[in-house]
């Protein structure tokens, strides 16, 4: 991957985005890392600190899954998009279709229709969770072992 262009990581303050935002700047990349408010410093202060300890450099932009243009402005530039932004509800909501799966894809959607946009991509990367295959996780009581394996 090229260090002089920046990548792109959706979803900066969720768990394995920490991780890979980590590994990136540790690496000496540029980050642009997408997160809902970057006005709430206190959910991206461990980003901030981990970028001042490392070689690398980090950019934040809001973005909102549900906004077909909002991830345009981070991805300018980028060569890579790491797309780990995705709805985590384990509690309070309604329907788990319209909380939690329509704003998972519709949120997908709109990155890919964001890289189809940005000429400069050349390479996505899509995460995603255990909670794809298996839905709210009650399957688990049916398994050995209460485990979930290949």
């Amino acid at each position: 991957m090229n260090k002089s262009t920046p990548i792109l990581v959706t979803g900066a303050t969720g768990y394995i985005a920490g991780w890979i935002i980590e590994r990136l700047l540790n690496q000496g990349y540029k980050v642009n890392a997408t997160v809902r408010d970057p006005s709430k410093t206190d959910k991206i202060q461990h980003l901030y600190d981990i970028a001042e300890k490392s070689s690398g450099q980090i950019q934040f932009f809001k973005a909102d899954l549900l906004d077909p243009n909002s991830f345009d402005d981070a991805m300018q530039g980028c060569e890579v998009v790491i797309h780990t932004a995705s709805p985590f509800v384990v509690t309070n909501y309604k329907d788990a279709v319209k909380d939690i799966i329509e704003p998972a894809v519709k949120g997908t959607e709109n990155v890919l229709n964001s890289v189809n946009r940005t000429e400069s991509v050349k390479r996505v990367v899509l995460t995603s969770s255990i909670a794809s295959t298996y839905g709210d996780a009650i399957e688990i009581l049916d398994t050995s072992n209460n485990e979930f394996d290949e």
